[in-house]
């Protein structure tokens, strides 16, 4: 990007003049730009109340540049002016050479001071004023415009920086295609407004600037195959991650580069010269091995030029089996970055730390990160062990957490708010800082826009963990939907954690015995009360056309509201579900006669839908539950489980689909045992794969396994 010098400007504001600009009606001369706001306003007040105060020459210059900016955005010219005098607010450019800091902004009850360390850096921070919260890109160049779509702007009242617990926060931005579920499941009801890979760049730009809303310093997005084969090239993703990284930096946030270190095939993306191991020797030690790593780790150094750090992860997926060999090859990637930047931060992903960690110090050298998963199931040991090892090696120490925001997409995907748990992780996870402290701290974005409520909280905790609930959702949901309806999208955010999630790790995950959705606690007709109250609101919310009051959105807020929308219609659906089982239990254990029972279980178990949601490999989460649910109480009962031809036929669809993305590419049949390892289907997986045989669409060999009977179909690719 380029700045637009005094003499380019000047003459650019001359043609504009010259031919009328594009001004609003009834202000001669005013040069608004295309999506000019109707009204931009700072707290409580609007911007045309201020004035803009530069306490020497060096510092009006720059004002008179933010002067331009401001009316581009649909406000009066401000008067820049050397005293504020009687003026009711100002923005306040001033030059402090004792900074500790190239540049800084403070809003304060409405008042905005930008200072920086010389007439260079002022002109950086106007900018990033700008570009963070005037509905900008790129101001500054001559590719700057409004990216930001609302007729209104809101900028908050009160932005300071204080001193965080974790320094270095980001989002995971994780490219998995939410209409393609682990690149095995095509949706195609499914809508990809929430599908950051098909955003364009000014709606990537508000995406990043959402996640700094969000209290992030920067971003972190996943580079791998399954992402390249929802574009159809990795050339196609990596446009898309650039544009990412290039808001990012002129944000003045920090980009990291997460890779799938040792997966180059698969999910979607076939490519048959992919070997890892040769003749059971260790793969570095083979010439054809070697080259594959050496193709994929060239395609993921193109993006290192716009780099700041940089994860290699190496296990769930990967295809390494030794600390020696993830040693040798995370060399070769660390040192292909670091050939373009050698500041890049580099560091292995031990997210459940089955390696010899010392291996990869003795091989790399300790100027390297390792990172801790964020939750630990028995803290005591894990952390102290994982730390204690950092600290002795002194090396880095990051979090890269999973799995706490949301679950993976390709799994259980559903719209969550995760705020006791995340809460519950962090207050843990400080506990050992006295130990070692990570500098770094990463969470899980996968779902993207419906679930950055949990991200947003978690961004404010990682900052300050003691944070009140109250404050944060008070916040979040003023920011999200404004005072009018904020009490009311609370609500609608508490409903979802507590009927998704709960308060913990043993509520919120499947296979636990205290699974939310499937406890003896599930609190059913609270639930039910509470979605009768609300929904109606959010219909009325979508109705009204609300617009996001100054949290920066990708799309427009109706949209997103529109997609909550399911989700708590799902909510909903359950809760009279887990209530009407409730009472069919009552009703068998009082004696009912088996005709009344068999017609009201065949009620009860028609399944939750998906209405048109996300939906991962195993299909929606309360149809999930729900259907083991009256499988149990069949088991128990000795009663005849009711059978749903649609349900049933789309999980063999699943089952049908993975076995087509597998064989893609290979010359000869590709064989499977099982379906997700069981996890997704339990016992019931056997059965349907027994009916796709029986149905011709599968051909089972002796020892078990199966192929598909028309797999030939499948042997071309194109990756």
């Amino acid at each position: 990007m380029k700045r637009l010098n005094g003499l380019k400007y000047v003459l650019l504001l001359g043609i504009l003049l010259l031919f009328g600009g594009c001004g609003r009606e009834g202000e001669a001369g005013s040069i608004a730009e295309k999506n000019a706001k109707e009204a931009v306003y700072i707290g409580d007040n609007n911007i045309n109340e201020y004035v803009i105060v530069g306490k020497n020459t060096a510092a009006r210059r720059a004002g008179n540049e933010l002067q331009s900016y401001i009316q581009r955005t649909g406000g009066d010219v401000l008067p820049v002016v050397s005293k504020q005098g009687k003026a009711q607010h100002a923005i306040t450019l001033e030059i402090n050479r004792k900074l500790d800091k190239a540049k800084k902004i403070t809003i304060q009850d409405g008042e905005v001071i930008i200072s920086a360390v010389n007439a260079e850096s002022l002109y950086d921070g106007v900018y990033l004023f700008i570009n963070t919260y005037l509905g900008w890109m790129k101001a500054g160049s001559d590719e700057a415009h409004i990216s930001n779509a609302n007729s209104e702007l809101h900028v908050p009242a009160n932005v300071s920086e204080q001193e965080p617990w974790i320094e270095e926060r980001e989002a995971i931005i994780t490219l998995w295609n939410v209409n393609w579920s682990g690149g095995i499941y095509l949706d195609n009801a499914v809508s990809v407004k929430n599908n950051v890979m098909y955003f364009t760049e000014d709606q990537l730009y508000e995406y990043v600037k959402m996640m700094k809303y969000c209290g992030f310093t920067g971003i972190q997005v996943t580079d791998m195959c399954a992402a390249w084969a929802g574009l159809g090239s990795w050339q196609a993703v990596h446009e898309k991650i650039r544009m990412m990284a290039d808001a990012a930096h002129s944000l003045d946030m920090k980009f990291t580069l997460w890779v799938w270190g040792a997966e180059f095939s698969g999910y979607g993306w076939a490519d048959d010269t992919v070997v890892f191991h040769v003749d059971g020797d260790y793969a570095y030690n083979s010439e054809e091995v070697v080259a594959v790593f050496e193709k994929y780790y060239n395609i993921y150094a193109d993006l290192a030029d716009c780099c700041d750090r940089l994860i290699g992860h190496y296990y769930e997926p990967g295809n390494l089996n030794t600390a020696e060999e993830i040693a040798y090859f995370a060399g070769m990637l660390r040192d292909k970055f670091h050939a373009v930047n050698p500041d890049i931060d580099f560091g292995i992903s031990c997210w459940v730390d089955v390696y010899d960690k010392d291996i990869f110090i003795n091989e790399l050298g300790n100027d390297i990160t390792l990172y801790e998963q964020g939750y630990r199931d028995d803290p005591e040991r894990q952390y102290t062990g994982f730390r204690t090892a950092i600290q002795n090696y002194g090396c880095r120490l990051g979090t890269w957490a999973w799995g706490a925001i949301e679950m993976e997409i390709d799994q259980l995907a559903q719209m969550n708010f995760n705020l006791d748990y995340v809460r519950s992780i962090y207050q843990t996870a400080r506990n050992y800082d006295a130990i070692a402290k990570p500098e770094y701290w990463s969470e899980m974005d996968s779902y993207h826009i419906l679930n950055v409520f949990s991200l947003y909280c978690a961004g404010h905790m990682l900052i300050n963990p003691d944070v009140p609930d109250e404050t944060l959702l008070s916040e979040l949901s003023a920011a999200v939907v404004g005072e009018q309806y904020a009490e009311a999208f609370t609500e609608m955010l508490n409903i979802i954690q507590d009927a998704r999630t709960g308060s913990s790790r043993d509520t919120y995950i499947w296979s636990n015995e205290n699974y939310i959705l499937k406890s003896v606690d599930y609190p059913a007709q609270d639930i039910l009360t509470r979605c009768e109250e609300c929904i109606p609101i959010l219909q009325e919310m979508i109705d009204t056309g609300l617009e996001s009051y100054s949290l920066p959105c990708p799309i427009s807020l109706n949209e997103v509201l529109r997609m909550m929308m399911p989700h708590l219609q799902q909510i909903k659906s359950f809760a009279e579900f887990r209530i009407a089982l409730a009472e069919l239990e009552t009703a068998y254990a009082g004696g009912a006669d088996a005709e009344t029972l068999t017609a009201r279980l065949s009620e009860i178990a028609e399944p939750i839908k998906s209405y048109n949601t996300v939906v991962g490999c195993w299909g929606q989460v309360e149809a999930r539950a729900q259907h083991e649910m009256v499988t149990d109480f069949c088991e128990r009962t000795g009663m005849e489980v009711p059978q749903n031809a649609a349900f049933r036929a789309n999980r063999k669809m699943h089952i049908y689909m993975q076995m087509t993305t597998a064989q893609m590419g290979k010359k000869e049949p590709h064989y499977e045992s099982n379906y997700q390892w069981g996890y997704a289907y339990g016992e019931e997986t056997a059965e349907l794969i027994d009916e796709l045989v029986e149905e011709g669409l599968f051909i089972r060999k002796e020892d078990g396994s199966f192929y598909l009977a028309d797999w030939e179909n499948y042997i071309y690719h194109f990756n």
